[in-house]
């Protein structure tokens, strides 16, 4: 059984080193993306190459144990989504995107040391992140139906806010043990992990969203758990329009 056991574990090795030697490639091919959409903002192949590139390695970097990949990549997505909502491709985009690019070369270098120690590339992280949001602020939607989502982004859109949408309980307490966000808009009936088991297990770990203000959104009248802590828990009515613009002005920092 040990014997399985480390040749397993040697495969798994082998497989996040070949893994990491393919990286330089990869950011060599997202370069030549981002410049090309530095030049010409309407190259719609680039761009989706680009996100599908990204979009890949984040899934990759998971499944090899690199988490400050995935980290790295959902930013990256954020910075790709935002700008082709806006049209906004050219020399700012550029700029920022080939930043993200850098710190996926320097992941390379720090992960193959004994004690990989990625601080330095996570407060590159947090730079970038801070740059993107200049003076808005920051928060999670973590809703699985489509139409709620559009709403709650409909409704939200005269505040400074940037916002990111997650569909389903896991992938939103992913991103809420890894990222920063100033609140999470959350509902109730999501997929996989329901909303007060997400915010429950968030308040039970030691991380930078632990005390994250929450708004819980519900087409259902029942218990709200403490130890989830919500700071407003909203029914899907008529008046939830209002009541949402009230519960995150009420929430947000500053």
């Amino acid at each position: 059984m040990t014997a399985n056991m480390d040749a397993f574990h040697a495969l798994l090795e082998e497989m996040r080193l070949a893994f990491l030697s393919e990286l330089p490639e990869r950011c060599d091919r997202f370069e030549a993306l981002i410049l090309s959409l530095e030049t010409s903002p309407d190259v719609r192949d680039a761009f989706n190459e680009l996100y599908r590139g990204v979009h890949s390695l984040k899934g990759s970097g998971g499944t090899h144990g690199l988490s400050i990949i995935t980290t790295l990549c959902q930013q990256m997505e954020d910075l790709l989504s935002e700008t082709h909502a806006q049209q906004g491709f050219g020399t700012a985009f550029a700029t920022r995107a080939l930043a993200y690019v850098d710190l996926m070369r320097r992941v390379e270098t720090v992960a193959q040391q004994d004690k990989p120690d990625y601080s330095d590339i996570e407060t590159g992280l947090e730079r970038l992140r801070q740059l993107t949001l200049q003076r808005r602020k920051s928060g999670l939607i973590a809703e699985s139906s489509t139409v709620m989502t559009g709403l709650y982004q409909k409704t939200l859109e005269a505040l400074p806010l940037q916002l990111t949408v997650v569909g389903d309980g896991l992938t939103a307490l992913a991103r809420l043990l890894h990222e920063p966000f100033d609140f999470v808009i959350v509902g109730r009936e999501l997929r996989v992990l329901n909303g007060m088991a997400l915010m429950a297990a968030l308040r039970a770990t030691e991380t930078r969203n632990q005390h994250i203000p929450a708004i819980l959104v519900s087409s259902k009248r029942g218990e709200v758990l403490d130890h989830a802590r919500f700071s407003a828990a909203l029914s899907r009515d008529q008046t939830l329009a209002t009541n949402l613009v009230a519960a995150v002005r009420a929430v947000l920092p500053g």
